[in-house]
């Protein structure tokens, strides 16, 4: 694998639990940016993964799943990974804002009609940044940043 290939798929037949393995490469500057939290993101991408193969997988009322596995996806999936990739998608509307970017160009990066991407724009003009745009910033405490607070339902 190189920086032009940073993705990889590892065939069933090679993997490490015989199913598959998605690589993810980094440049070593990537790597020191993101520093543990890359590990802990692709722990939450895991659980969304994992989610996805068991809904498509399970009958959750026949197949006597517990509770407790279910609580583990959401939590991982709603509480740790969703926010987080909010402030990432916010960051780069702002990001794409400041550079010049037009509304035309980032309806079509979002795949939106234009007037739907000049009303997200606009609403990230006129708010403070949120705990988790910070956080995709500027990222963790290991960065030198305090740790963000979810500021979801006060908690």
């Amino acid at each position: 694998m190189n920086a032009k290939d940073p993705i990889t798929y590892v065939p069933s037949n090679e993997s490490r639990l015989g199913g598959g393995d998605i690589v993810i490469s980094l440049t070593p500057e990537q790597s020191q940016k993101l520093g543990m939290e890359a590990g802990i993101l692709a722990d939450w991408f895991h659980s969304a993964l994992w989610a996805l193969a068991m809904l498509r997988t399970v009958n959750p009322a026949a197949d006597g799943v517990p509770s407790s596995t279910w609580h583990t996806m959401i939590n991982d999936v709603d509480h740790q990974l969703l926010p987080r990739l909010e402030g990432i998608r916010d960051a780069l509307i702002r990001a794409h804002d400041s550079s010049g970017g037009s509304v035309g160009d980032l309806a079509l990066a979002m795949d939106v009609p234009r007037s739907t991407a000049q009303y997200r724009r606009d609403v990230l003009r006129r708010s403070q940044k949120s705990t988790w745009e910070d956080w995709a910033v500027f990222g963790g405490p290991q960065h030198g940043g305090e740790a963000p607070q979810d500021d979801r339902d006060g908690q």
